[in-house]
């Protein structure tokens, strides 16, 4: 440790002597370019460490190999001291990893606390993404954002406060609070607060440009956001948040705390996220690793059914719904969507499992041995002992059951073959082994045969794929019990109660679901108090501040779909554009030009949002003549990049973008009340400009 005596560095045990440390911005900036000295000094003292395990491992590695006749015991000793620098070595490269993410923006925020009937003055908390330990005077110089301390930064103005430790509560009083914009270890400017969060900090980050990948926002975490991120209690936690209230953001730093304050009880990997497409889990990705977590797993909804019925039958996704309600929408469709996402639907199949239970098993005699016959009635009797295991899986328990009752009364020994044709023959008994065929049943016993429809080429219409998954796993059970230690869900508003009743049976452990009520692109939407009702432990918190778009943004989509609760941050831009053209082809030729001008501005990402994919697909083959860094952003991509996107709103979703440019948005086009909140959605993905144009006549939504 030699190295640190090196540095000329001011002691936090000098704080008591002086009422502020660090009292001016001149001071605070020479501070700064210290705390930056000692992180590089310590980042070369990690390097040179790396660099001595690695010699070592190749050393003791030359010697094993070098040396054939060595003792066992030298060897066993040597292995073990192997392992033992190896595992020093990967803690020294993630603390490597560490100081390197600090670098660039060791703090952002400070606040002085003073303990009540402790110190004098207050005592200075640096807050940053990780914590900076410093071994000299052994104290934090810098805390980690997500410890209890820092969290009177986002709850707290000036004045009285708390934080809860190990030891209990810890009371006192905050007297001075500061916010820091630093960027390559320069910075920028400070701010004093009284609040949270200075608004012209807010302000500032919410103006910048939007980007390719979702950025941290630990710096501008509001105190709502800050209560749904720290509750540590809530067994399934219901996020409803309006467009632009950071509630996907907020759900990932909430999962960033859960690691921090439960480390060696759950990791990145035993989490597990439900995302609505390869874009946004693209989009998303950046977060976690930002603060200091690996990513974790994904999965989608089709995907989980599909595994749940063994991948046996071909269906419709959730895309291919979506698409076709908006291009060729038919009555009987949105009724069946609709029916097959209420909770009166779950209780009739409860009940058909019941009329499954006591009318689909039918008992017969079987010759067992030459001379031992099994009675029907005593074969229906265990079916129904056995009724605590789900209905497919008695058979094997009653076998067993029947043959020791035969070898108790009858004093013989069963063959392997006479075993196994008595179980198939009780399974033969039972007329409800096939999925697709009991789903079929449940219709004609409900009197709505005509709620059940094949897709094309014989495939499941996507409402069908989560209730025949539901009846197999309570025929069934689940197969495999799920090391899933925390669920994420987000979109909540696009799955169905029967969709969240089978979430509940495969994954029974702590959830986060979010989403927006008010941003369904489905008839089967969800509330929050609807997944309540499937989840009555889950309590529900709201997001009702917009901080994406701007005043005007805000107030065209209230136009298109009202919201009552919606607040808006006070941002003001330009007012949202909406053009009307004589012909399709002078349609084309004005989104080219407005593209142009958009292009004028550095690192800005523009959107082209259509209503269909297919609108999107012929909307880019006349764009990218004009404009070559145009993207395509479709159905099967995995991630975009800056430039010019043209994509459907579907795929639009959970993004945002600089400029949204909305076409052929025409009382033709946008007519349903599916495709008013399509617009909606659409709109609310600009942050600082939109512009909407169409020809014919002029859309009244808007």
């Amino acid at each position: 440790m030699a190295y640190l005596c090196r540095l000329a560095f001011i002691s936090f045990r000098n704080i008591k002597s002086s009422m502020v440390f660090n009292e001016s911005e001149n001071q605070e900036r020479e501070y700064l370019k210290r705390i930056i000295f000692k992180i590089k000094d310590i980042i070369s003292y990690t390097d040179q460490s790396v660099n001595e395990h690695v010699d070592t491992l190749k050393q003791h590695k030359a010697y094993i190999w070098t040396n054939k006749d060595i003792d066992p015991h030298e060897i066993r000793s040597m292995r073990e001291s192997i392992l033992n620098h190896f595992a020093i070595g990967e803690n020294v490269i993630a603390k490597r990893r560490r100081l390197g993410k600090i670098l660039d923006i060791p703090y952002f925020g400070r606040i002085d606390f003073r303990e009540k009937n402790k110190d004098r003055s207050g005592k200075p908390i640096y807050i940053g993404i990780h914590n900076f330990y410093d071994p000299v005077d052994k104290i934090n110089l810098i805390y980690d954002w997500r410890s209890p301390i820092s969290g009177m930064f986002y709850d707290y103005e000036l004045g009285e406060a708390f934080y809860t430790s190990p030891s209990g509560k810890i009371k006192g009083n905050i007297s001075l609070k500061r916010q820091y914009r630093i960027r390559k270890g320069m910075m920028e400017y400070m701010l004093e607060s009284s609040l949270a969060i200075h608004d012209d900090i807010l302000q500032k980050e919410l103006s910048s440009g939007s980007d390719v990948k979702m950025k941290n926002i630990v710096a501008t975490i509001q105190r709502e956001q800050n209560k749904i991120i720290r509750n540590n209690e809530t067994e399934t936690l219901i996020i409803q948040g309006v467009a632009g209230s950071g509630k996907t953001s907020i759900a990932l730093h909430r999962i960033a705390y859960l690691l921090y304050t439960q480390q060696g009880k759950i990791s990145s990997k035993d989490i597990l996220i439900i995302s609505p497409n390869k874009v946004f889990t693209n989009y998303i990705s950046n977060v976690l690793p930002e603060l200091g977590e690996e990513n974790i797993p994904e999965t989608n909804m089709e995907h989980i059914l599909s595994a749940v019925l063994e991948n046996k039958y071909s269906h419709q996704d959730f895309f291919g719904q979506v698409n076709d309600l908006l291009s060729k929408p038919s009555a009987g469709y949105i009724e069946r969507i609709r029916y097959k996402s209420s909770y009166e639907f779950i209780c009739l199949l409860d009940k058909f499992l019941l009329h499954i239970e006591n009318h689909y098993f039918e008992a017969t005699d079987v010759q067992l041995t030459r001379l031992v016959t099994i009675p029907a009635g005593y074969i229906d009797e265990q079916f129904r002992r056995f009724n605590r295991y789900p209905m497919r899986r008695r058979f094997e328990e009653m076998t067993d059951y029947i043959l020791d009752w035969v070898r108790i009364n009858y004093h013989i020994t069963v063959t392997t073959a006479e075993r196994n044709r008595l179980r198939k023959e009780m399974k033969k008994m039972f007329k409800g082994n096939n999925d697709l065929q009991l789903y079929k049943d449940f219709f004609k016993w409900a009197g709505k045969p005509e709620m059940f429809r094949m897709y094309k080429s014989r495939m499941l219409e996507y409402p069908d794929l989560a209730p025949v998954a539901y009846l197999h796993i309570a025929l069934e059970g689940v197969a495999n019990r799920t090391t899933v230690k925390h669920l994420l869900i987000d979109e909540m508003q696009d799955y169905t109660p029967i969709q969240y009743k089978i979430l509940q049976k495969l994954y029974p452990c702590r959830k986060t679901i979010l989403g927006d009520a008010n941003q369904s692109v489905s008839y089967g939407s969800s509330t929050a108090g609807m997944i309540k009702k499937v989840f009555v432990t889950g309590e529900i918190m709201k997001l009702n501040k917009s901080y994406r778009s701007t005043s005007e943004i805000t107030n065209l989509a209230q136009k298109i779909w009202p919201d009552n609760e919606i607040e808006a941050v006070a941002r003001h831009g330009d007012e949202p554009c909406i053009i009307g053209y004589n012909t399709p082809e002078e349609e084309i030729s004005g989104i080219n030009e407005l593209i142009a001008l958009s292009k004028m501005s550095a690192d800005k990402v523009t959107a082209v949002i259509c209503k269909t994919e297919r609108a999107a697909k012929d909307m880019f083959e006349k764009i990218k003549i004009y404009h070559t860094d145009s993207h395509f952003l479709h159905n099967q991509s995995a991630a975009f990049v800056k430039g010019v996107i043209i994509t459907s709103i579907y795929m639009a979703k959970g993004l945002e973008f600089d400029e949204v440019i909305i076409p052929q948005a025409n009382q033709e086009n946008y007519r349903s009340e599916l495709d008013r909140r399509m617009l909606y959605v659409g709109v609310t993905r600009a942050m600082n400009k939109v512009i909407i144009t169409y020809t014919g006549k002029r859309n009244e939504f808007t």
